[in-house]
């Protein structure tokens, strides 16, 4: 392949930690590993770092905008990158984001279009519809699961021969990183004296942002009910932080006072050393109200021994054998959830280490970092 042909462009809201930006950033620095040429276009956030340090090219711009007017200006603002560095194929991971690229790719010959979709959007209207159909307009789909796939087949309509644009391209984890063995006990230290909690409590931990969809008043009852079951001495901390002009988190510190289990809950926010925190904790948690594209925090917590709880839909069941490799609740099912916490936190030494390490060997199989960068390294030569 030429060198001129070996540039991607890279287009979404924020690089901050989740998800879509943790892989926005691995296939990034492995694009760059095989000699291509990779620019990113985001508003900026904290892995921003990590993209430089990668060798990776960052460019800030306000592409987190649902405004109409600011949507339709990026469009040029992209073109002006297209043209700049040459690139041959733009993925976008988002839908405001993918309106711009969509449109600034129209203005060249030849150019690709990739897009990735994350989650199973709500088609509430047509004019929403119509919003969210911007993820079906590429060259190529990366659906995220099975589950995503799906969902995309059965809201829209895919002519049969286009049914091959559709990739099931699942998320991975890094194994090294994730191991509980590459873990030294100097980062679990300064994680506790961070978090601010004595190592003689059992520590269930939630990682995710604070946000409605997410669980936490689901789980925030749950933990009411087991309080009053168990006379074991534990601790759950919200691993993650609220959006910026958010008020969910006030609302949220209201119920908790509410049911008087301040002392069982601890806001820890964002946290930069995850397998770490993972290590820290006994069981982990994804008590999502709402259906979720994959659940990475599930392949994760796998990948790092720990027990993983969480809701029975959306792509945890594509992850998750219930009792085998991990545990399932029924969604929004609060009583429920406490009473398979009470499972786990019963659970005997050998069951849990028969279901921890069938769990890992799964995850390795399957969900390994390096795969999934290889799938898309494989789908973006495909189109050049």
């Amino acid at each position: 392949m030429d060198l001129d042909k070996k540039i991607i462009l890279q287009v979404i809201p924020r690089m901050e930690l989740g998800g879509a930006e943790s892989g926005t950033l691995e296939i990034s620095k492995f694009m760059v590993r095989k000699g291509w040429k990779v620019i990113v276009v985001s508003a900026g956030g904290a892995l921003v770092e990590k993209l430089n340090s990668g060798k990776v090219i960052h460019i800030k711009l306000n592409i987190d905008s649902k405004n109409p007017l600011i949507i339709f200006l990026n469009i040029f603002r992209l073109v002006s990158i297209i043209k700049k560095f040459n690139v041959k194929i733009v993925h976008a991971r988002s839908r405001a984001p993918a309106w711009s690229a969509y449109y600034a790719c129209k203005f060249f010959k030849r150019i690709k279009f990739v897009t990735t979709v994350h989650g199973a959007y709500k088609n509430q209207n047509f004019i929403k519809k119509f919003y969210n159909s911007i993820m079906l307009k590429s060259d190529k789909i990366i659906a995220i699961s099975k589950y995503i796939k799906n969902y995309l087949l059965k809201e829209y309509t895919v002519k049969k021969n286009n049914l091959k644009k559709i990739n099931v391209i699942p998320r991975g984890v890094d194994s090294y990183k994730y191991n509980n063995k590459n873990i030294d006990s100097s980062r679990l230290f300064k994680q506790l004296k961070e978090w601010e909690i004595s190592d003689d409590n059992l520590v269930i931990i939630f990682p995710a942002r604070i946000a409605p969809f997410k669980g936490h008043k689901t789980l925030i009852k749950a933990i009411s009910l087991l309080k009053k079951d168990i006379k074991k001495k534990f601790i759950c901390l919200f691993v993650g932080s609220a959006n910026k002009n958010s008020s969910f988190e006030e609302e949220i510190t209201s119920i908790i006072n509410d049911y008087k289990i301040d002392e069982n809950i601890k806001f820890v926010g964002t946290c930069h050393d995850m397998p770490a925190a993972y290590k820290l904790s006994d069981i982990v948690v994804s008590p999502a109200d709402k259906p979720e594209g994959f659940g990475r925090i599930i392949i994760e917590a796998q990948a790092m021994e720990r027990l993983i709880l969480a809701s029975a839909h959306g792509g945890s069941l594509e992850l998750i054998k219930n009792n085998v490799n991990g545990f399932l609740f029924e969604p929004l099912n609060a009583l429920d959830l406490a009473n398979k916490l009470k499972l786990l936190i019963k659970l005997s030494k050998n069951d849990k280490k028969k279901i921890i390490n069938f769990a890992k060997k799964e995850v390795g199989e399957k969900y390994d970092i390096n795969k999934m960068c290889s799938l898309n390294f494989q789908l973006y030569n495909s189109l050049v």
